[in-house]
C-alpha cells in the first residue's frame, strides 16, 4: 500500500474533531427522525445479523439506480445477502427489506468509524470518484475489500489534485480494482497514482434491468383474446393521474375505435372502485381481479392485480408511466422505465420522475421516450405512437440503453461473487 505523509497528516487534523463530533452525535435527536445524524456515523436502521452486507456508495443519489438494481439481482441468486447503499445528497431514498440507505458520514475518523463499526461491511463498491480520505483509509485498513466502478461519473480532475498526488496514489492504492468506463478516465486515474494492474477498462455501470417474468399460458391466451386490436397501457397509474389517462384514451379512440387500454392502478386494491366509476360513466369494462378477460367490446381493462407488470408490458407496444403527472412522487416519483425498454415497449411519461430522472434522460437522449405536460399533449403522443412503425423504432432505442450496461453488470457481479466465496474458503 502506497503511505503519504499528506494523507497522514490529513487524517490526523480530521481525527481532533472526535470529541466535538462525540458530542453533537450524542445531543441529536433519535435515529431515523433526523437523518443528519448520520452524517455523524450513527445508523437508521438494524444492521441484520447473519449473511453478507455489500456496501455501494453512489456518492450522488442519482447514480444509484444501477447498483441498485444490480442488488436486486443478486439478491435473486442469493437471499441471504443484504445491501447498504449511502449518498452524499441531500435527500436519500427510503430503506427497502434487505436495501439500506444512510448518508454518507461526514469525512472525519470519529463518523467514519462509527458507521463501520456499526454496519461492518464485508465489501465495498465505490461508483463515487471523490476520494474521501478518512472514509476510504479506515475502510482499506479494515481489510474491507474496495473496488472502483464507473457509473458515467466524472472522474477526479488530475489538475486538481496536483500538489496532492502522493495522497491521490495512496487513496487509490486501497482498490482492488478500478473499472473505468473509457481510456480517457483510466489515464486520468493513472496520472493520480493508480497503477496499470488496478484499472481496467470495461465501460460503465448503466441502468438497466432484466425482462420482467410473465405466465406464458397468460400472455397467450391475453394475446389470442386481443387478436389484432391496438394497444396501449397506462401503468402505476395515481388518481391524480386517471382523468387524463380517460380523456387521452377518449379522444385517441375517436381514430382508433378498436383500441383497448390496460390501465394498472398504483393501488390495485383500488380498482374495483375505479372500474365501478368507469362503468358508471359510460365506458366499457373489464377487471382483471375478477377473472374477467377484455372482449370484443371492451375498452378499459383495469389490471388490478400485483406481480404481473411483465405481462403488460409484453402486450402493449406502448406505455405510459404513471406517478408522473402533478406532485405524485416528490424527490423520488417515476416508475422506473428501463422495466418497459426491456420488454419493447415505447415509453410516454410525465414531468414528475425525479426518481429516475437520470434513465429518462438516457431515454430521451436516444429519442426513446417522449415527455408530455397535459392529457391533450398525451393525446397527441398516443396517436403518433399507435404507427407500428414508430413504436416499434422507439422501443428498439430504448431497448439498446437498457442492455448496454449488461456487461459491466456482469463484471461487477461477478467481482462481488468471487470475493465473496473467497472469505467462505477462508
Amino acid at each position: 500500500m502506497v503511505k503519504s505523509l499528506t494523507l497522514a497528516l490529513y487524517l490526523a487534523t480530521r481525527a481532533r474533531s472526535d470529541r466535538a463530533a462525540r458530542r453533537s452525535a450524542a445531543t441529536g435527536t433519535e435515529s431515523g427522525e433526523n437523518h443528519d445524524n448520520e452524517r455523524l456515523g450513527e445508523a437508521s436502521d438494524v444492521r441484520p445479523e447473519g449473511g453478507s452486507l455489500i456496501w455501494f456508495h453512489t456518492g450522488h443519489d442519482r447514480h444509484a439506480l444501477a447498483a441498485r438494481e444490480l442488488a436486486g439481482r443478486m439478491k435473486s441468486e442469493r437471499d441471504d445477502l443484504c445491501f447498504l447503499f449511502t449518498t452524499h445528497a441531500e435527500k436519500r431514498r427510503k430503506s427497502e427489506p434487505g436495501l439500506f440507505s444512510q448518508l454518507v458520514p461526514d469525512d472525519a475518523m470519529p463518523n467514519v468509524r462509527r458507521f463501520l463499526d456499526h454496519w461492518r461491511p464485508d465489501i465495498a463498491i465505490w461508483t463515487e470518484p471523490d476520494l474521501s480520505p478518512a472514509l476510504i483509509t479506515e475502510t482499506g485498513d479494515r481489510e474491507i475489500p474496495l473496488f472502483l466502478v464507473d457509473a458515467h461519473t466524472a472522474a477526479p480532475d488530475p489538475q486538481s489534485w496536483r500538489w496532492l498526488r502522493g495522497m491521490s496514489g495512496s487513496l487509490l492504492s486501497r482498490f482492488r480494482k478500478i473499472l473505468t468506463g473509457d481510456a480517457k478516465t483510466a489515464n486520468a486515474l493513472k496520472r493520480l497514482g493508480a497503477t496499470s494492474e488496478q484499472v481496467e477498462i470495461a465501460g460503465y455501470l448503466e441502468e438497466g434491468t432484466p425482462a420482467l417474468p410473465c405466465n406464458e399460458a397468460d400472455r397467450n391466451a391475453l394475446a389470442h383474446a386481443l387478436a389484432a386490436r391496438p394497444v396501449w397501457l397506462a401503468a402505476r397509474i395515481t388518481n391524480e393521474e386517471c382523468a387524463a389517462i380517460i380523456a387521452a384514451h377518449s379522444r385517441a379512440q375517436r381514430r382508433a375505435h378498436r383500441l383497448l387500454l390496460i390501465l394498472v392502478p398504483d393501488e390495485p386494491d383500488e380498482g374495483a372502485a375505479w372500474a365501478e366509476r368507469l362503468i358508471t360513466d359510460g365506458h366499457r369494462v373489464a377487471q382483471r381481479s375478477k377473472g374477467e378477460e377484455p372482449d370484443a367490446d371492451t375498452q378499459i381493462y383495469v389490471a388490478d392485480t400485483e406481480g404481473e407488470m411483465g405481462l403488460w408490458y409484453r402486450l402493449a407496444p406502448v406505455s405510459f408511466l404513471g406517478r408522473s403527472m402533478g406532485d405524485n412522487g416528490g424527490d423520488f416519483g417515476g416508475v422506473n422505465p428501463y422495466e418497459p425498454a426491456a420488454l419493447g415497449s415505447a415509453i410516454i411519461h410525465g414531468p414528475g420522475i425525479a426518481g429516475f430522472r437520470q434513465a429518462y434522460v438516457r431515454l430521451e437522449a436516444a429519442k426513446a421516450a417522449r415527455l408530455v405536460h397535459t392529457a391533450e399533449e398525451l393525446s397527441e403522443a398516443l396517436e403518433q405512437l399507435l404507427s407500428p412503425h414508430t413504436a416499434a423504432t422507439m422501443a428498439h432505442e430504448a431497448w439498446k440503453i437498457c442492455s448496454s450496461g449488461a456487461e459491466v453488470t456482469d463484471r461487477v457481479r461477478d467481482l462481488i461473487f468471487s470475493e465473496l466465496d473467497i472469505d467462505e474458503e477462508d
